[in-house]
């Protein structure tokens, strides 16, 4: 779900009020090696690479009491099929306090994807729930480590879980021992608190610094592994230095010290330097056409210019001929 508005104006606008949903739903559209160990885990599933993730319909309008409806837009919804079996997930990414409201919105969302997936079997309507799950992006005492939702009808009562997961659980080692790596843009948050203290302490900014570059050093370590393909390799790059750079806005010395890390390996990915590489033989292409149109344009000047100089040299002769003529007759 998307998060609170801020008063950040100052970020530039690459950098969205909704940068934290834009980088979940980035990764789980578009990332099948990421989904798959982070669904492996808490679901305890063992999918491969031979899984195959079908992304679903994320757009679902509730009804209100007062039967107005409201469009709303999930952070994932997706159903992963292995071996015959097809199971159906819905997650959602949460930069908010933690509080029952979002149980209430998470199994609305659940049940409108029911409906959605709904079949009439003669006189009786079934109806699929997903695996279902919060992910909770800052720490906060009170947040409880799992969530149920009952459901109480005229046939019984009916329940099933809700997984929390909480960033500030994981470390960086945990990280990748899961290979949760849809978790690593997120990990900034668990320093949020202590931001103000470490922007005025230039050993704890470079302290922040030496455990991104550490990030980084275990993510090129999974990239020649095998484990990350180069494409999601550098959406979590890119998502990391995103994420960072809008958390930490008002904290410059955090931000261009951890961000410049972050910023000098997006700049460093295979994508980048060849987009900087074409930029630039661009500019020398133009140099070089530059000079060519030039030197076309010069030319032609020079001989539209020696044409007008024949010009009036001719008409300076016509005029001194009559001139001498003139003189003659006197």
């Amino acid at each position: 779900m998307q998060e609170e508005n801020t008063n950040e104006k100052e970020a530039s606008s690459l950098y969205s009020e909704f940068a934290y949903d834009d980088a979940f739903r980035t990764m789980e559209t578009e990332c099948d090696d990421i989904v798959i160990p982070f669904v492996n885990y808490f679901y305890n599933e063992s999918y491969d690479k031979t899984a195959v993730i079908t992304r679903m319909r994320n757009e679902h309008f509730i009804e209100h009491q007062d039967k107005t409806d409201e469009k709303r837009i999930t952070d994932s919804h997706f159903t992963i099929t292995y071996k015959g079996v097809c199971k159906k997930y819905h997650w959602e990414c949460e930069s908010q306090k933690y509080d029952g409201s979002m149980l209430v919105k998470l199994f609305e969302y659940d049940s409108q994807i029911a409906v959605d997936d709904s079949v009439v079997e003669g006189s009786a309507l079934r109806v699929s729930f997903p695996n279902t799950g919060i992910l909770l992006l800052r720490k906060h005492k009170k947040t409880p480590d799992k969530a149920r939702i009952i459901l109480t009808t005229p046939g019984g009562k009916l329940e099933y879980d809700a997984k929390i997961a909480k960033v500030s659980d994981y470390t960086i080692d945990s990280i990748f021992e899961n290979r949760l790596y849809l978790l690593i843009p997120f990990y900034i948050f668990n320093y949020e608190k202590n931001f103000k203290a470490i922007n005025k302490d230039l050993a704890r900014t470079e302290e922040l610094a030496e455990i991104y570059k550490y990030i980084i050093a275990r993510l090129d370590k999974e990239l020649e592994k095998g484990n990350l393909s180069p494409y999601s390799y550098g959406v979590i790059i890119r998502l990391t230095h995103k994420v960072l750079y809008k958390l930490t806005v008002k904290h410059k010395a955090v931000q261009e010290k951890v961000g410049g890390v972050m910023g000098g390996k997006v700049l460093d990915l295979p994508e980048v330097r060849l987009y900087h590489q074409g930029v630039e033989e661009g500019r020398k292409e133009g140099r070089k056409e530059g000079r060519k149109e030039g030197r076309k344009e010069g030319e032609a000047e020079r001989v539209r210019l020696q044409s007008e100089n024949a010009e009036k040299d001719a008409l300076i002769a016509k005029l001194q001929a009559e001139n001498d003529a003139l003189k003659k007759l006197v």
